[in-house]
């Protein structure tokens, strides 16, 4: 843990690198398997691709960090203290509902991309304070109110060493603003971050509205970090004191166990200290240990986590292609008659399993209707509720006014400072309830497929008498997919002015109801014809790596006029390099640290 009176912080490191030692290398390691199975032939050509697209996605691999806290806590000096550049906005103007990601790049740069496909805007300037102005016209509220502008996301491009590993930061909107929108928007946008740094102040301590937020945010971020900033303010009896406190109301209110590190810093001492090139202030401000903490044990964590599904999904393939490689030995070593006999009862199971596959689909246009007609029955539902709520809030009167009434300018206000939330609250719950049914649709279909595949490769296996692989489970390695922002763009702007004020309530209601159902259709098409592609694929691929083998067997007799021993000594050489590279994977992952305990990682201890 951090943290004593003074606030001086000490850290022990423990083990080595994930990667030195004599382990082999996991990039050449995936290069020389992928360079094997592309000489192998055609027929297991998808392995090949497979080997490579992981070895990209390994070397290509970001650990996504999002800066969590209430308005005016200090994320935006805490993230411009760590990048060493002043370019995020600060000051007393929130951001608005869009984040901005600041990743590595030799050359400084801002990227603003729009909903709707509209092409984005690049910008690098000539200094800080241009980048940084540039920004603050697309991700405040003060530049873009309710983002009018239809931002999606911001990028930012920095050369900031902590980024160099493949960190991305990403600032959020504070809770706690006048825009309640915002915390919404961030809760769902944060189920796609790998961490989070949640950001407290030492003045004042946290408070309930923090809390509330804080309970939700665990549900969704696998990792969290807590920072309390502003230390500055306090005496070393103040902050042990406040330490104390916020460990207590962790532990008792948000249900945090004591096993979280707290790095107490003063981010605008941290901010001034780059600024100055000031290494001796830098560390006073405590910013320098959080800064070590983030580069190496984060990293060093994302490392191990992608180091294990990489391997293990490596292995899976060439468990795969070695029975597949193998089918292709026994088939050129067979007479020719016994071969084609082979491929026969090997091609009445194909059509078998190509009748299973029809009917799958035909029972997943029906479960496609019953989905659908379950979103047109809860739009009509949410048309009554949100008709509900906004006479609700039109009749509630203004406290202000001595005659309790709304103007009609008041009540456009109200509706356009409430419908953001509510139907943004309506969407995710929808989205939730259609994500579980499609689920409940799909499972089965999914295992059926998978006991397809396994069928099919049982029979090849058993025909040629090899031992039987099975097929590991696809495994979703998201280490290249980027968060995103979901937005909705909610229909809050004036409505022609002869309407009445019923008028306009049902035309709003109308309009933002419809634009949950359209995006919940086209979710449940995209879905469904995701996993009929899916399943035609893994059809085809098992088709081309087993049936293909028997065929090009066949051909290659036939090229090779009756002598075939070069080409069962080439496939031969190939299958031992393949066992290699398996067992040179095997060694690889016998040296990952167990789960929960990243190689190198580095420990905080309370001094």
């Amino acid at each position: 843990m951090l943290g004593n009176a003074t606030g001086e912080r000490k850290m022990t490191r423990t083990a080595a690198s994930p990667v030195d030692g004599d382990r082999p290398c996991l990039a050449a390691l995936l290069g020389e398997a992928a360079e094997t199975v592309s000489q192998i032939g055609s027929e297991v050509a998808h392995y090949c691709h497979k080997l490579r697209d992981l070895n990209e996605r390994f070397r290509e691999g970001r650990f996504h960090l999002a800066v969590l806290g209430q308005f005016k806590r200090g994320k935006s000096t805490l993230l411009n203290a760590l990048t060493g550049e002043p370019l995020l906005p600060v000051g007393v103007i929130p951001l608005t509902a869009a984040p901005t990601f600041i990743q590595f790049g030799e050359i400084p740069r801002i990227v603003v991309s729009y909903q709707g496909g509209r092409p984005a805007e690049e910008f690098t300037g000539t200094s800080a304070d241009e980048r940084s102005a540039y920004l603050r016209r697309f991700v405040t509220e003060e530049g873009n109110p309710q983002n009018g502008r239809g931002i999606a996301k911001g990028y930012a491009d920095l050369p900031a060493p902590i980024l160099a590993g493949g960190v991305v930061l990403i600032d959020t909107p504070g809770i706690g603003s006048a825009y309640r929108h915002n915390t919404i928007a961030t809760l769902n946008f944060l189920k796609q971050c790998d961490a989070a740094l949640f950001l407290v102040s030492a003045d004042p301590p946290i408070t309930e509205v923090e809390l509330e937020f804080l309970r939700k945010v665990r549900e969704r971020v696998p990792r969290l970090f807590f920072v309390m900033n502003k230390i500055d303010y306090l005496s070393d009896a103040e902050l042990e004191e406040a330490l104390t406190f916020c460990r207590r109301i962790l532990a008792e209110e948000a249900g945090c166990d004591g096993g979280f590190p707290i790095f107490c810093v003063s981010a605008r001492k941290g901010q001034e200290a780059g600024a100055a090139a000031d290494s001796r202030q830098w560390v006073a401000s405590g910013m320098a240990q959080m800064e070590s903490f983030l580069v190496d044990f984060l990293a060093t964590e994302k490392f191990n986590a992608l180091m294990d599904a990489v391997s293990r999904r490596a292995m899976d393939l060439l468990d795969a292609v070695l029975m597949d490689a193998t089918i292709a030995l026994r088939a050129l070593e067979l007479p020719g008659q016994e071969l084609e006999e082979k491929i026969t009862v090997f091609e009445e199971a194909l059509k078998q399993a190509e009748n299973e596959r029809r009917l799958i689909q035909d029972v997943l246009e029906g479960e496609k209707k019953r989905i659908a007609g379950f979103v047109e029955e809860r739009a009509r539902e949410l048309r009554q509720e949100g008709e509900h709520f906004l006479k609700e809030l039109m009749n509630r009167g203004s406290p202000s006014r001595s005659d309790g009434k709304f103007t009609k300018a008041d009540i456009q206000r109200v509706w356009a400072e409430a419908i953001p939330a509510f139907f943004e609250q309506q969407r995710e719950l929808l989205n939730e309830r259609v994500k579980a049914r499609l689920v409940e649709c799909l499972e089965p279909h999914e295992q059926r497929l998978g006991d397809l595949l396994e069928m099919l490769r049982h029979t090849a296996a058993d025909l040629f008498r090899v031992p039987y692989r099975p097929l590991a489970q696809e495994e979703a390695l998201e280490v290249r997919k980027r968060p995103y922002w979901v937005l909705s763009t909610w229909n809050t702007d004036p409505l022609p002015i002869l309407q009445s004020m019923d008028q306009r309530l049902d035309g709003l209601v109308r309009r933002n109801v419809e634009n949950i159902r359209w995006s919940m259709l086209q979710n449940l098409n995209i879905s469904l014809a995701g996993f009929a592609r899916r399943t035609r694929e893994h059809l085809e691929e098992t088709v081309a790596a087993t049936k293909g083998a028997m065929e090009a067997a066949h051909a290659r007799r036939q090229t090779h006029a009756g002598s075939i021993d070069a080409e069962v000594a080439r496939v031969g050489t190939c299958i031992a390099a393949l066992e290699a590279s398996r067992a040179g994977l095997a060694v690889f992952r016998s040296g990952l640290a167990p789960t929960g305990e990243p190689a190198g990682s580095t420990r905080f201890t309370a001094i």
